[in-house]
């Protein structure tokens, strides 16, 4: 038994469920997957609002949980794409 709880232990996730956080997550998840294929199929803007609104999320989620690295890879895909909005709204 002790051997199955370990093993358990080693790949349950490590993030907290249920948390507000989480529930960011999943949606910044889906808006993300949800704006690349928006451009991909030519919805450009509605591709890009998609990825900002999931980057400002992923930002968020960092925030929550003091990584740096989601963070910072937010915030700069945040600014390539809201560069870009900016060029095709003008």
């Amino acid at each position: 038994m002790k051997e199955l709880q370990t093993e358990y232990d080693e790949i349950k996730p490590s993030t907290p469920t249920g948390t507000t956080d989480w529930y960011v997550k999943w949606i910044s998840m889906l808006l993300e997957v949800a704006g690349i294929f928006l451009i991909s199929a030519s919805f450009i803007l509605h591709g890009q609002i998609a990825y900002i609104v999931s980057c400002i999320g992923w930002i968020y989620v960092g925030m929550q949980w003091g990584d740096r690295a989601i963070m910072i890879s937010s915030s700069v895909s945040c600014t390539a794409i809201a560069m870009n909005l900016v060029n095709t709204l003008s």
